[in-house]
């Protein structure tokens, strides 16, 4: 260790790697967050898919459910429309549904 910090050249390299290995646990911790909040947002829209579809086989228009849900139309509009095309679709089929649109 004294020998490295007389020898600026190697204190630059041992930085550096440790600066490296620094950058890799945060891109680890970023990947690890986004695919949390990922999971978050595919679970919320899977529980409105199926509240829709209920809400849809029981006769309710697009105001009904709008209202009842009490989530804005534009967020409620291509689930509706997906439902109402496939009805004998699970959730899960309408979820790629939407997002492969």
């Amino acid at each position: 260790m004294v020998k490295m910090s007389q020898d600026e050249r190697d204190r630059y390299l041992y930085l550096r790697e440790e600066m490296a290995a620094s950058d890799r646990v945060s891109q680890l911790q970023s990947a690890e967050n986004r695919g949390r909040r990922e999971e978050i947002y595919q679970g919320k829209i899977l529980t409105q898919i199926s509240m829709i579809q209920k809400k849809v086989k029981k006769n309710k228009n697009l105001e009904q459910i709008v209202d009842e849900l009490e989530e804005p139309m534009e967020e409620i509009r291509p689930i509706y429309d997906q439902v109402k095309q496939h009805p004998d679709k699970t959730a899960e089929e309408i979820y790629n549904l939407i997002n492969n649109e």
